[in-house]
């Protein structure tokens, strides 16, 4: 009996070490690096891939699969969503944030996509390019005196147009003080390029002359651009423009936003990193969750 009992002792000590020297399931997990979306995985260091492939293994999907990234991304046939994700995870390790900081842009990357709620936006005389029926739109809170919006809101024209089939980029009036007294201003400028059907033309010039925004600029602007400016002076300065500006910038304020670009996708506010890139994966992963 001793001898059995030993015997069985260290066979489960030697399953123990068995375990313990075994790789686990997620390091053997293939990755499809060449399928990931947005990356190269021929510039990707062995480090940025181990520390992805880490990542991937800690934290889950958020949609189609209830497993880790990893586990989903390494199926046969895997779905474009969890590919998507995994692309993210790979973008941000390569970047050289911490893993701490890849957990945390991956949890606002799901919360973007599968909020709790979503916002019913008021449409109502809103300018907007790219699809006439979208599939996305995408809509941005914005003021024509923000710097940050200089960057974010023309790259989103640009992706609406690129998308112009399922895509459309709307453009709400939120004027910030903290940007300056002409904020207002040129807010109420914008309604009347919007009246007037120059107004895509109008934000282009606005945020290429971005350090230009005095009222005679932008009269001036507004002549180059074509518009009457008897019209223009007329439409900017009336109740009803002064009205329309105050009315979005009261709808922000209900919906939470303090400052600009505010983004919503189909109504989802984005909370990840406002590059083009990653604005365009976003988008992209929308179209995907609604199967387009």
């Amino acid at each position: 009996m001793r001898g059995m009992r030993t015997f069985g002792l260290l066979a489960g000590a030697a399953a123990l070490v068995l375990s313990l020297a075994a790789p686990s399931p997620a390091r053997c997990q293939p990755v499809p690096w060449d399928k990931l979306p947005g990356v190269d995985a021929s510039v990707l260091t062995d480090t940025v891939k181990e520390r992805a492939t880490a990542l991937m293994g800690a934290l889950s999907s958020y949609a189609v699969c209830s497993r880790t990234v990893l586990a989903c991304a390494g199926e046969p046939g895997a779905s474009p969503l969890v590919l998507r994700m995994a692309g993210f995870i790979v973008r941000q390790a390569a970047k050289g944030k911490s893993d701490d900081d890849v957990r945390k842009a991956f949890q606002e990357r799901a919360v973007s996509a599968k909020p709790f709620k979503t916002a019913a936006l008021d449409m109502t005389g809103v300018p907007c390019v790219g699809a006439a029926t979208p599939a996305v739109t995408v809509v941005a809170f914005s003021d024509f005196d923000c710097p940050f919006c200089k960057l974010v809101s023309p790259a989103l024209k640009r992706l609406a147009l690129k998308h112009a089939d399922k895509v459309a980029f709307c453009f709400k009036t939120f004027p910030v003080k903290g940007h300056g007294e002409q904020a207002v201003e040129t807010a109420k400028a914008g309604i009347a390029a919007r009246d007037l059907g120059t107004f895509w033309e109008f934000h282009d010039a606005m945020y290429e002359s971005f350090d230009k925004h005095s009222a005679s600029q932008v009269e001036s602007l507004a002549s180059r651009l074509g518009m009457d400016l008897s019209r223009f002076r007329s439409i900017r300065d009336s109740g009803a423009a002064k009205d329309a500006v105050a009315a979005s910038k009261r709808e922000g304020l209900k919906l939470g936003v303090k400052s600009t670009p505010a983004i919503y996708v189909n109504g989802k506010l984005y909370q990840s990193e406002k590059t083009e890139q990653e604005l365009e994966d976003r988008i992209l992963e929308e179209l995907e969750m609604l199967g387009r």
